[in-house]
């Protein structure tokens, strides 16, 4: 079956998807630790360093993409357009440090643009390894991890990181501060789901299956 050569035909270890589960968890409270220290800084350098380590997370989640080309065989386009793709969020996620936050101009709608151009036409110069690689996505826990990153991006954070959200649940108690500072660490954790399912791809890919 075509879609089963991008799958681990080892023999499955509960003990060892039970590590692997507890060790995401953990990265997952480790990640948000810095919002529970006392004696926090004022919301805009808080939120700068949030957005620092977002782009620092998709970075190096870009960077193992990478580094699994030499070793992804005919799947390295696949690892190709994955970096791109993320190295487009990296820049995303610069702009909002650099202009949100430092409020430098930056150019980032032609940077994000050339850079998702450059992985549309890899993938379809190498069609099939794209399909095949798409068509087996169902079958690797990375993207259940990478699925919930974007459901908290695009679904969960907009509710939570609305100001009307937090004005309707505290009433007088509202801080102009919440909504900002709950969006910047949620994207944070979002972040964190993308790098470890990006290592899980890395993996999977780097084992070079035949076509």
């Amino acid at each position: 079956m075509a879609g089963a050569k991008l799958i681990n035909p080892g023999k499955p270890s509960w003990k060892k998807t039970l590590v692997r589960a507890m060790m995401v968890c953990a990265g997952s409270v480790a990640i948000l630790l810095p919002a529970w220290l006392p004696g926090r800084s004022g919301a805009p350098i808080e939120r700068g360093t949030v957005e620092f380590l977002q782009a620092s997370l998709l970075a190096a989640a870009a960077a193992v993409m990478l580094g699994a080309l030499a070793h992804a065989g005919p799947f390295r386009p696949v690892c190709r357009v994955l970096a791109f793709g993320l190295l487009a969020a990296v820049v995303g996620e610069l702009e909002d440090f650099i202009s949100g936050i430092l409020g430098w101009p930056f150019p980032e709608a032609w940077i994000i643009g050339v850079i998702l151009l450059v992985a549309l036409v890899t993938a379809m110069k190498h069609r099939k390894a794209m399909v095949l690689f798409f068509s087996t996505l169902g079958y690797h826990a990375a993207s259940g991890l990478i699925g919930s990153a974007l459901l908290i991006l695009y679904v969960f954070n907009r509710v939570v990181g609305n100001k009307r959200f937090w004005q309707a649940s505290l009433g007088d108690a509202f801080d102009p501060n919440i909504p900002v500072i709950c969006k910047s660490y949620l994207e944070l954790l979002a972040c964190y789901l993308i790098f470890i399912g990006s290592i899980g791809y890395a993996v999977t890919l780097a084992r070079r299956p035949p076509l």
